[in-house]
């Protein structure tokens, strides 16, 4: 395989793993938590996510799906209870218009938003499916790229709430609660059907 191959592999790796993360149903989130944090503490918090987001993501793509199996738990499993978890954001972002209320600090979306809004269930899976056909040290370094643009893309969400503005990220971060609540179910029921082998 030539140099330019390799990095067409590459390149169509970082996309795949983009599309699973998508950190811009992250950013209204974020935009939301802009209109009531300092912005330093945004971009403080910004960084940590996406840190503890990576070395998650690239634990599971150097160790596939061995650790699931030390601890018995399957993909299924992990789809069900991601589900559940995200569902509950969901209703959370909806009803309240952030992911932990709105007199809560930005420390307690910390957790949430590495695992699972970033990396859940359907990045853990890619990664570990992308690492078996294309190498685990070739897709480390696409996922290491993949956080790096969903780094730039979150560090823009202070802009997008100047451009919105307060009610405009209110009402943003409850449009995408309905969103994450679909995706939570189709979490779960990809789970329950593959549990169960239907």
């Amino acid at each position: 395989m030539s140099f330019w191959e390799h990095v067409a592999e590459f390149w169509t790796i970082v996309a795949a793993l983009l599309i699973v993360l998508d950190p811009f149903a992250v950013v209204p989130v974020f935009v939301s938590l802009a209109g009531r944090t300092e912005a330093g503490e945004v971009r403080r918090m910004t960084y940590k996510v996406i840190g503890g987001a990576t070395i998650l993501l690239l634990f599971f793509t150097v160790t596939g799906v061995g650790v699931l199996r030390l601890f018995r738990v399957t993909l299924d499993d992990l789809r069900i209870g991601g589900g559940l978890l995200l569902f509950i954001i969901a209703i959370k972002m909806v009803v309240e218009g952030s992911i932990a209320g709105k007199d809560a600090g930005y420390q307690a979306v910390m957790v949430p938003l590495v695992s699972p809004l970033l990396v859940g269930p359907g990045a853990i899976t890619a990664s570990v499916v992308l690492g078996s056909i294309h190498g685990v040290w070739l897709t480390a370094a696409a996922a290491a790229a993949a956080m790096l643009v969903s780094l730039i893309v979150l560090l823009c969400a202070g802009f997008l709430h100047r451009l919105i503005g307060t009610q405009g990220a209110d009402l943003v971060t409850r449009i995408m609660g309905v969103l994450i609540a679909t995706i939570a179910v189709s979490y779960i029921r990809v789970g329950v059907r593959g549990y169960f082998h239907v």
